[in-house]
């Protein structure tokens, strides 16, 4: 984990997967820049340079380094992709086009040239295209990683979660300790609902890379999900926590998992104010707001949380020079009609929807917001029905479609959407499950059909009981739910025999 040094003057910081842990780097760049003062034409020794300039964040100098590397040795492609790479994460997104082009002139493999196809069209934004160039990539070379790494975090960022995870599989099946292959496949089994394979691959991460950054990152989530902060489970919980501090200080993602584990204690007091010191500490960070905006709204502090979101919203146009990433705009979209804010959100709605026309995810939001806070009852199912259309195959559109046509009191097309999910959730329990139980149960109630609306809540009731030892609060909130309409289940049940009794 890496501090950048962008000229916009934002606070940024990046995640490099490298070959081999650094050590001593700072020494190595004083060695090197002694050499190359006296020796300047050495190409070998300015590409040493600006890897390790690239491995320090040290971007600018990186690719002034790159350039001159190219410009000497313009027949050798590593110098090209480790450039377009920093320019591409730094959305220079044109330099990086022609970079990955002037490659792609070079490159003499097939497969070489579908791998810098599916970069520039990435570029550009056309995601099918690029995901269309990788996958020809892996037809032709099969067994190179490398373009099934590239496939499998661009069907990730397109939300393609099903198809993302058998990419991540190919990955492991080719190479069972492929550390990032085990991060992604966790993120994905985790989003899925597969508890139970999330819960191993975690495990199998932890064997290889107990104190890598991403590790920690997901162990200390996952502790904080199971509530193990307070004993000594939250002593070992406060250790990771300080582990991952010492070699990523200054990350939003490490202060906000302090903060939460405070919180979580009972300590809200304190996990805010670790948050809000944090964000006037690195207040160009727009994740260090968005973080922030998240704390204050788990604790119901809407005004401050729509204000802090704001600032993250702003500070991300500027950091990208365009649009701001897809859970500021999910959050600004939940917290500004709490806030009172509805024209705002419905402005933030309608922006949302140009900047990712693509993301069910967003689509499916932008629905349920709109039912739950506007009367435009025609364009939240039609927003959320969208979401399904995006992404058929995947339980959670139809689930989330499910829920906003129960909002809108269409209560058999409910049905109908939710039956929908639950045919297509994978057999392992998970939360998914348990959520799509409940609505059917809902909307079963709603229609007055009492025995199936039972049968659904006591489906909801028992798939809790598997799912406690993952996320013990979140089973428990949806278990006590479920039983409390059991409970009035059987009053209503009750009273329609008094009344049958009576009648007779």
């Amino acid at each position: 984990m890496v501090q950048l040094s962008p000229s916009s003057g934002l606070d940024v910081h990046a995640y490099l997967v490298l070959k081999q842990k650094p050590t001593r780097q700072e020494q190595k760049l004083k060695t090197l820049h002694k050499y190359l003062q006296k020796y300047s034409s050495g190409w070998k020794k300015h590409l040493e340079m600006a890897d390790l300039l690239y491995e320090t964040g040290q971007w600018s100098e990186a690719i002034a380094e790159y350039y001159l590397v190219i410009k000497e040795q313009p027949q050798v492609i590593k110098p090209y992709l480790k450039l377009g790479k920093i320019l591409q994460l730094s959305n220079r997104k044109n330099e990086a086009v022609l970079v990955y082009t002037e490659a792609l002139n070079l490159a003499k493999r097939e497969a070489t040239k579908q791998h810098l196809t599916g970069l520039i069209e990435s570029c550009h934004g056309n995601i099918r295209a690029a995901i269309i160039a990788f996958k020809s990539a892996t037809s032709l070379e099969p067994k190179n990683i490398v373009h099934w790494m590239a496939l499998g975090q661009l069907q990730m960022e397109a939300e393609h979660l099903v198809v993302a995870l058998a990419t991540f599989k190919t990955i492991l099946d080719l190479d069972p300790d492929n550390f990032m292959g085990l991060i992604y496949s966790y993120d994905l089994l985790l989003a899925l609902g597969n508890l139970t394979e999330a819960a191993k691959c975690l495990q199998h991460i932890v064997d290889i890379a107990p104190q890598d950054s991403q590790t920690l990152k997901r162990l200390i989530t996952y502790r904080c999900r199971k509530k193990l902060v307070l004993g000594e489970e939250g002593k070992q919980t406060k250790k990771l926590i300080n582990s991952w501090r010492k070699q990523a200080s200054g990350i939003p993602e490490v202060n906000n998992l302090l903060a939460r584990f405070y919180i979580l204690r009972g300590e809200q007091d304190k996990g805010i104010k670790i948050s809000k010191q944090f964000v006037a500490e690195n207040s160009h960070n727009p994740h260090a707001w968005y973080y922030y905006s998240r704390c204050l709204s788990d604790i119901g502090k809407y005004e401050t949380a729509a204000d802090a979101i704001i600032k993250a919203y702003q500070l991300s146009l500027n950091r990208y020079c365009g649009n701001c990433d897809r859970e500021i705009y999910r959050t600004l979209c939940e917290i500004l009609p709490v806030a009172g804010r509805l024209e705002q959100a419905r402005d933030m709605i309608a922006e949302m929807l140009t900047v990712f026309p693509e993301s069910w995810s967003l689509w499916a939001t932008a629905g349920r917001v709109l039912a739950e806070h506007f009367s435009e009852n025609n364009c939240a199912a039609d927003y959320s029905l969208y979401s399904t259309k995006i992404q058929p195959q995947l339980a959670d559109t139809w689930l989330c479609h499910g829920k906003v046509l129960f909002l809108l009191g269409k209560y058999k097309a409910a049905v109908k959407s939710l039956t929908q999910s639950w045919q297509l959730l994978p057999k392992a329990k998970n939360f998914q499950s348990v959520s799509t139980a409940f609505w059917l149960g809902e909307s079963y109630q709603a229609l007055k059909q009492n025995q199936s609306c039972r049968a659904w809540f006591e489906m909801s009731y028992q798939n809790t009981a598997e799912l406690i030892e993952f996320d013990p609060v979140l089973a428990q909130s949806w278990r006590e739910k479920a039983l409390a309409r059991l409970n009035k289940c059987q009053e209503c049940q009750g009273k329609n025999m008094h009344l049958n009794s009576k009648n007779s």
